[in-house]
């Protein structure tokens, strides 16, 4: 591990116990965004535009939605937040979004109907994640992207393969620390086995951050326990088990990575659960370890913040969706594509619908004649 990653470790940590700065694995991501604006700024292209949609009070979507627009705006994105004043135009504002050619990303900045009272309740966000279309969900988050996700289908372009598809963009940041930390990715071995031999808790199942994160560290080899409220599952091998005889507990235990994600402040990982040479990495805007304690145990690798990772990933997903479905060789690749299929299919025998209602009325006038002179 570098030293720029790294804090230094004050004499009071247990040997080996480090804490890593998520900025610096940040750092190489949004370089290689800049690269590739400057490289459209001189083939005469636009930059991509990425629209937020915020239509809610929570403090932390607040931040979220200034860190994409400072980070946007450093590294030369261009960025719109749209601010919603009555959550029930949501869903007109996103269609807009959708349908306006000069869009090339967006991103809602949830909870939105978790907050106040609705008709359709929590799932309306829900609802929401799956009207964003696939050619602009930066977060990864619509039915089309997760699932594929679940059934580890890596490209929307199936059999080309030309189009890699967008992995939510939280999950995707977390993936990206373990690649960075020691020993918990080995690249030696082939894709679909790089955590083979892992154990992994994930504490929270939610649809944004545990469950893709479970599946996507799944179909990377490692044994996924997922967490929640009131179930243990065990993710392996493309599959989903059910664990009576496990608890939170005995799964923290015997895993090497620790991801916690619970959205309270009143939630803490006992830390003597956590064993030496551990990964801990906390998701949640809030703390959900005691730091000092986990820094006493030794080899223990600790992520207290994953925001800007997330919101580099954010950014290489809308670079990735620009170059799948927006960038103008693209579109004139699949202008070319409609145009030679159009000329493939069967010229039919009629030219347009008036010809077919004229031939059917003549025919039935004639059929009509014909039967007066029997």
């Amino acid at each position: 591990m570098s030293s720029e990653k790294t804090t230094a470790a004050p004499t009071n940590w247990a040997p080996g116990a480090q804490k890593i700065d998520a900025t610096s694995i940040a750092k190489p991501f949004r370089e290689e965004i800049r690269t590739q604006i400057q490289k459209l700024k001189e083939d005469g292209i636009e930059a991509p535009l990425l629209v937020g949609l915020l239509a809610n009070s929570d403090p932390a979507a607040k931040k979220y939605a200034e860190w994409t627009g400072r980070a946007c705006k450093a590294d030369g994105i261009r960025y719109e937040l749209r601010e919603i004043d009555d959550a029930i135009d949501v869903e007109n504002a996103l269609r807009d979004a959708n349908d306006d050619p000069r869009v090339h990303g967006i991103i809602v900045y949830y909870p939105i109907f978790g907050q106040v009272e609705s008709f359709s309740g929590e799932s309306q966000d829900d609802y929401l994640r799956d009207t964003v279309s696939y050619k602009c969900d930066v977060e990864g988050l619509c039915h089309e992207y997760r699932s594929n996700l679940y059934r580890n289908k890596r490209y929307v372009d199936y059999p080309t393969n030309s189009k890699k598809c967008v992995l939510p963009c939280t999950a995707l940041s977390v993936v990206k620390i373990l690649e960075s930390c020691p020993s918990c990715y080995d690249k030696s071995k082939t894709i679909g086995r790089h955590m083979e031999g892992q154990t992994v808790t994930i504490i929270n199942r939610s649809e944004i951050v545990g469950r893709p994160l479970a599946a996507m560290l799944a179909n990377d080899g490692a044994d996924v326990y997922s967490v929640d409220i009131d179930s243990i599952y065990l993710f392996r091998g493309g599959r989903l088990y059910a664990c009576d005889g496990e608890t939170p507990e005995s799964c923290v235990r015997k895993s090497s990575v620790v991801v916690t994600g619970v959205p309270t402040k009143d939630y803490r990982l006992p830390s003597e659960w956590i064993q030496p040479n551990t990964t801990v990495v906390n998701v949640a805007s809030f703390k959900n370890v005691n730091e000092d304690e986990i820094l006493q145990i030794e080899n223990v690798t600790y992520i207290p913040m994953v925001g800007k990772v997330t919101v580099a990933m954010l950014e290489r997903n809308l670079m990735r969706l620009f170059y799948n479905f927006h960038h103008p060789e693209r579109q004139m690749e699949e202008r070319k594509k409609k145009e030679s299929d159009a000329a493939l299919r069967p010229t039919p025998w009629y030219g347009n619908a008036l010809q077919v209602y004229t031939a059917i009325a003549a025919t039935a006038i004639l059929a009509m004649s014909l039967a007066k002179r029997k």
